[in-house]
């Protein structure tokens, strides 16, 4: 370990210069320029443009939502409520009205709106420390709170040109390098020279404090959403000192060596392993950044992620239902929708009118960024086809009809390890005339002390357990860092009625179960016909028992599952999902809950389990969705041996599959008539 000493004076730690020479700290830094404006993201002379666009329909929710906003319960929280050592809760509320009241002044010139955001600024400026996280127990870094306030103060100064003194200007220029910048710095340092740390810990004058195992969090932060965000307010943050501060260079260099050593998070194709929400927070941060780099410097840097592929990933994720509106695919804590400022950036940038139509019709959010990149000149263009089928290169599997609440979806979630992840390789889930029929739980807590902790496990979501276990998952005590367990997509079929796909899990159990020799799930979705077939294969050194287990939406209570022999009913108010289990060593179905209080829910679940114990096994869930409006679809299952024959009448169709389970890579033969 290196010493403390060292690792001071690598990171900057140990430079006081800015602090003991007045005159280099105020005049210095605010150079006769600052009167001016700087144009960080638009100049003034952009400011009608923005205004017309705020006048469009597109707009309208979200600009009467800004000028309207309770200015006076703002006001009395900035005078009464800040507590300054919160900065988890009231560092980004304090930044949120800042960042909103000095847009709005911009636009309309009204001197309450300057006034508020001025007194944001003021009390922003009366924290001691603007993040909870040390180095070494003393020095802050900055991981969220620090970037955020380090970004709202170097946009806002220029809209606040007109409002702020010169003494709160020279204010901002003094604090902004060493209350923001130098502890960016510190975090993407560690980042980058990880064996240098001496220890990240919470600062325990926080009002957020908790005890975690923080030993590893540089190496397990490096490869998360926490390192584009400390980059980002970092990189903009140096443009805007530009040369009033001596270090900046060296900022920069870090930031762009932070850049390139992080791109390769979002896959080739754009995915991103952390979900739809953590994937929207990351590319917020790394595009606005990007977006001024090449604005001021003349650099563009874009070209290193696939943004048009982001893009795609958001929209073809995209699973709204009647309880989570702007609902994505949420495989781990993801799930979330993504703002229009990704899209409308992209669709600049590229001339992309697919991710204009993400943009308009699809997005969660429109922020002031939404604003500042939309282009009305470019069109918009919806993707078409019967469904869409989505490999993705981290191994998610997406096949949808579309984007819209009746859509239907069908997911997959194999891959490897990521941040935020739960144990959760193999679950499928399906959604259909907005209702998650077959749920991964939504956003389960963090922590390890809570206790509903158990859902981020593998027996909470729809995967298979062997012996009543599921797969690796870690403790919790660090966080909700990435796990050890693997599955892969080894075979996939698409034709123009339906997707085969099969996914090998056998590492994932292996790293717990030493009897364990292969764990394979394929599935067949035929999504004109909303059915979905699920051939689990279980291959082991001794006997054990096998199961399938199947989650339903029940998040407002409104879930429900029947079991009759081997045939069961999923219920939702607007769909149901009727099926038969079967498994070749005898089948038993029955209902549970998953034992976590019931004041944190109620997680009903579906078992097909094996009625004894086998070295080879096989489940077959086929299942179809159905309403109140539709004949309920009629399926059966026939086995002789390794050898099945389904068949399903769904409204006017048939559909006959032969399938040979003779190999754990089953062969199936699909006719649709």
């Amino acid at each position: 370990m290196i010493s403390r000493r060292k690792f001071m004076a690598a990171a900057g730690l140990s430079t006081g210069f800015v602090l003991t020479n007045p005159i280099f700290s105020l005049r210095g830094l605010l150079a006769e320029e600052d009167s001016k404006p700087m144009g960080l993201l638009f100049s003034r002379e952009d400011v009608p443009a923005l205004k017309k666009k705020l006048e469009l329909p597109l707009f309208q929710e979200f600009w009467t939502n800004m000028l309207t906003a309770d200015l006076d319960e703002d006001r009395k929280f900035l005078a009464e409520g800040v507590e300054f050592n919160n900065q988890i809760w009231h560092i980004p509320r304090v930044c949120q009205i800042l960042e909103r009241e000095a847009f709005v002044h911009l636009i309309t010139g009204e001197s309450a709106r300057a006034e508020l955001a001025r007194q944001a600024v003021q009390t922003i400026l009366k924290f001691e420390k603007w993040d909870y996280f040390l180095e070494a127990g003393k020095y802050v870094i900055g991981l969220q709170r620090a970037p955020q306030t380090t970004k709202t103060l170097s946009l806002t100064f220029d809209w606040l040109q007109d409002v702020l003194s010169e003494e709160e200007k020279q204010e901002i220029i003094k604090q902004l390098p060493e209350k923001g910048c130098e502890p960016c710095f510190r975090s993407l340092y560690g980042m980058l020279h990880q064996d240098e740390v001496v220890g990240w810990g919470f600062d325990p004058e926080s009002s957020f404090f908790e005890e975690r195992d923080m030993r590893n969090w540089p190496r397990i932060l490096s490869r998360t959403n926490l390192r584009a965000v400390p980059m980002s307010a970092l990189g903009i943050a140096t443009i805007f000192l530009n040369d009033r501060d001596p270090r900046t260079d060296r900022w920069m260099k870090t930031v762009k060596q932070s850049y390139y050593d992080f791109v390769d998070m979002f896959a080739p194709d754009g995915s991103y392993p952390e979900g739809t929400g953590y994937c929207r927070y990351t590319s917020e941060e790394l595009i606005l950044f990007l977006d001024i780099l090449y604005r001021q410097k003349k650099q563009d840097w874009h070209d290193a992620i696939s943004w048009q592929g982001v893009m795609d990933f958001l929209l073809m994720t995209r699973m709204p239902t009647t309880t989570h509106e702007y609902g994505h695919v949420n495989f781990g804590d993801g799930g979330h929708g993504f703002g229009s400022d990704i899209g409308f950036w992209v669709a600049k940038k590229f001339n992309d009118e697919i991710a204009q139509f993400a943009a308009i019709n699809h997005a969660q959010r429109h922020n002031i960024f939404s604003v500042v990149w939309y282009d009305p000149k470019i069109k918009e263009k919806e993707p078409k086809g019967k469904f869409h089928y989505r490999r993705f290169d981290i191994d998610w599997v997406v096949v949808t009809t579309g984007f819209e609440l009746d859509d239907f979806v069908v997911a997959m979630r194999s891959g490897g390890p990521a941040n935020h992840e739960n144990a959760d390789r193999n679950s499928i889930i399906l959604k259909s005339n907005g209702e998650n029929l077959l749920v991964d739980n939504w956003h389960p807590p963090y922590s390890h002390l809570h206790p509903a902790w158990a859902l981020r496990t593998s027996p909470a979501h729809n995967t298979v357990l062997i012996d009543g276990k599921g797969h690796q998952y870690h403790d919790g005590l660090e966080g909700t860092n990435a796990s050890l367990a693997e599955a892969k997509v080894v075979s996939e079929k698409k034709t123009d009625d339906y997707v085969i796909v099969s996914s090998d899990a056998t590492q994932a159990y292996g790293l717990v179960m030493d009897h364990v020799e292969q764990v394979m799930r394929t599935f067949l979705v035929i999504p004109g016909l909303k059915f979905l077939l699920v051939i689990d294969s279980l291959a082991a050194k001794e006997p054990a028992v096998f199961t399938a287990r199947w989650f339903v939406d029940n998040g407002d209570k409104m879930g429900k599952i029947q079991v009759d022999g081997d045939k069961f009913s999923i219920q939702r108010p607007l769909a149901q999902l009727h099926g038969i289990g079967k498994c070749s060593l005898d089948e038993q179905l029955t209902t549970n809950k998953f034992p976590v209080p019931e004041e944190h829910g109620v997680y009903p679940h579906l078992d097909i389990s094996a009625t004894k114990k086998g070295e080879r096994v096989d489940i077959i869930s086929a299942m179809a969705v159905s309403n109140s409006e539709a004949i309920e679809p009629v399926i059966s299952v026939k086995q002789k041996t390794n050898q099945w024959q389904v068949e399903a009448q769904i409204q006017q169709k048939r559909v006959q599959i032969q399938i040979s389970t003779k190999e754990m890579l089953p062969e199936l033969s699909v006719k649709i008539v």
